[in-house]
């Protein structure tokens, strides 16, 4: 049986009664529906969103804005940087890691700017602490992937991802950040806690959303 390509809904209710044999259409329905979630390769995912302050003092405008996720309230300064570190749990069978990022950038003005990017780097956990790096990450860089703020001074919000295109790690491992790609698990890792540090400078961070990617034999 080929895997279909677009979603298969179940089969309605109302044509199953239990002590009935099902048969024709149902049958089939149930089986493209199986074969969809046989070979499903986002197995698992983490959604993380990050507050920030939507009070606002200036002239003629002080107070809370609306919502700093959807107005976008409050924009980074010149040469700002947060970083933060998000807990994943991988499968002995993980493979990668596709991370998805929600941000606003700074002003347009070059000379307001040192160059806004995201830095994304996989660490493992020992002891309950961060330990040693074992990706050393990919980075979203301006203007390359990065967009930055249109008018005003609020921030707008925008999206980048890793994608989900598999990346063959060199045996030598790497010695700097390459351009955007899933963070890679090594085999000695799978199944342990780990964790992704999401550095970001001149950005403000929003949500980090995190897919468990792995290759079907």
């Amino acid at each position: 049986m080929a895997t279909p390509t677009n979603f298969q809904p179940l089969p309605l209710a109302q044509a199953c009664h239990n002590g009935v044999v099902a048969m024709g259409a149902p049958v089939a329905q149930m089986a493209m529906s199986l074969k969809t979630l046989n070979q499903v390769k986002f197995r698992s995912a983490a959604y993380y969103h990050i507050g920030h302050s939507t009070y606002q003092s200036s002239t003629g405008l002080t107070g809370y804005a609306k919502a700093d996720f959807d107005s976008g309230a409050s924009k980074p300064g010149k040469g700002e940087t947060e970083e933060f570190d998000f807990f994943y749990f991988s499968l002995p069978t993980s493979q990668w890691v596709g991370i998805e990022v929600i941000y606003g950038a700074s002003s347009t003005n070059p000379s307001a700017l040192n160059g806004p990017n995201i830095l994304l780097e996989l660490y493992e956990i020992s002891g309950g602490a961060i330990g040693t790096k074992i990706d050393e990450g990919c980075v979203f860089t301006y203007p390359a992937q990065i967009q930055v703020l249109q008018s005003g001074f609020l921030t707008g919000i925008y999206k980048v991802n890793t994608g989900s295109r598999l990346y063959t790690f060199p045996s030598g491992g790497l010695s700097a950040p390459t351009s955007p790609r899933p963070l890679y698990i090594p085999p000695a890792n799978r199944g342990d806690e780990l964790a992704i540090r999401v550095t970001a400078e001149e950005v403000k961070l929003f949500a980090v959303h995190l897919f468990d990617i792995y290759q079907e034999a």
